[in-house]
């Protein structure tokens, strides 16, 4: 490989929200969607060539940057994204709450499949709104959508959906017959969805590709918010910067008003950045996507010998949410933490205590202590 994704980096002195979160040390931080992997020399160096101009301040949008997301988004996924639907943001999660106050009046609610990432939830709270939870399927290790719970529980109070595509923290890809159905429910009850997206540049099964929410047919296409940006698939968490694609002009100009006074601007190295992941940053994108792969059938081959513990995905990403109902823990998360010195995501904060996160975005030897001291710990469990 060019790249050398099994250097260990030392990112404490960083200041690192990774690795600060535990105040014993010798927990291995597995929790938050960072990688640990240097993020690509052909996004850092224009990074440096820009800092050495020594000028900063209110930035522009690069009309260059639209123009290459749009290009690689056609060329990952087929879809031919108009100039004027794109509406940058400073991060996705700012996109999931501006879509609320957007979609919603007061008394309107929005439906939300559970588990899924928590500020899903926030965001109807954060903006004074309410929502409906749909539990999403164990399927043999999936989590699939409950078409029969969705029809039941739409009403005519429900204006929004949200849909996480890849899905987060189960890694499902969802199908274009999953998403043709969850189309026609909306699609009856009036419903717009607000599709976060931001992991589907890493799809990791072969034959699997990810299929945008808005693509399914030209009713989506008016009726819904698309989020996707590069901060998950280039390791740029750390940088605010996102694309909302809203299609319909109503929606859109809505959208943009509900950001004035509220919305913060979105830094100049956040745009060269983010321009030159999506321009040069191919090649380190595609041994990622073979790193992951390998790590992921590691930690499949090993979670799934652990007595109690099931793994099936994920389909994509660099997550995985493993399945701890069987080990007769009342809280899997501070097993993991405290015995075993793991420090994964509890599953309560998705929705489900019986489920633990664990990023596997780091090196191998990481990734194989891990799972050493998974499989000790376990092994002497009570």
């Amino acid at each position: 490989m060019k790249y050398n994704f099994d250097q260990i980096i030392s990112r404490r002195e960083t200041h690192s929200t990774k690795w600060l979160k535990f105040s014993d040390a010798e927990v291995i931080p597995m929790w938050i969607a960072d990688m640990d992997f240097l993020c690509p020399s052909e996004i850092t160096k224009p990074m440096i060539q820009r800092i050495d101009e020594g000028v900063f301040g209110y930035t522009d949008t690069p009309q260059s940057l639209t123009d290459t997301f749009i290009e690689k988004t056609k060329s990952n996924t087929g879809w031919q994204i108009d100039k004027d639907w794109v509406v940058w943001v400073p991060g996705g999660v700012v996109g999931l709450n501006v879509a609320c106050k957007t979609v919603l009046a007061p008394g309107d609610m929005a439906m939300i499949p559970s588990p899924i990432y928590a500020p899903f939830t926030e965001a109807p709270e954060n903006m004074e709104r309410g929502f409906v939870k749909t539990y999403l399927k164990d399927s043999n290790g999936r989590l699939e959508f409950d078409f029969d719970e969705i029809g039941t529980l739409l009403s005519e109070d429900t204006k929004l959906l949200f849909l996480c595509n890849p899905h987060n923290p189960g890694g499902s890809v969802f199908s274009q017959e999953e998403l043709t159905e969850l189309s026609r429910l909306c699609e009856e009850n009036g419903v717009i969805v607000c599709s976060d997206e931001i992991h589907s540049d890493l799809v990791l099964d072969e034959g699997l590709k990810h299929i945008p929410f808005a693509t399914i047919n030209e009713h989506n296409q008016e009726n819904s918010i698309t989020i996707m940006g590069p901060c998950k698939t280039y390791n740029l968490a750390g940088f605010p910067i996102a694309a909302a694609i809203i299609p319909n002009k109503e929606i859109r100009e809505d959208f943009v008003r509900n950001t004035k006074g509220i919305v913060s601007h979105i830094d100049n190295l956040a745009f060269v950045a983010a321009e030159r992941a999506y321009s040069d940053a191919d090649e380190w994108r595609a041994q990622l996507i073979q790193y992951l792969q390998a790590n992921k059938n590691l930690l499949l081959e090993r979670v799934n010998k652990v007595e109690g513990l099931s793994l099936k995905g994920p389909e994509a990403g660099f997550l995985a949410w493993i399945d701890c109902r069987n080990t007769g823990l009342n809280s899997p998360a501070d097993f993991f933490i405290q015995e075993a010195k793991v420090g994964v995501h509890d599953g309560a904060w998705f929705g489900d205590k019986n489920y633990v996160r664990l990023n596997f975005g780091c090196p191998r030897s990481v990734l194989e202590e891990a799972l050493n001291r998974i499989e000790k710990a376990f092994s002497q469990k009570n």
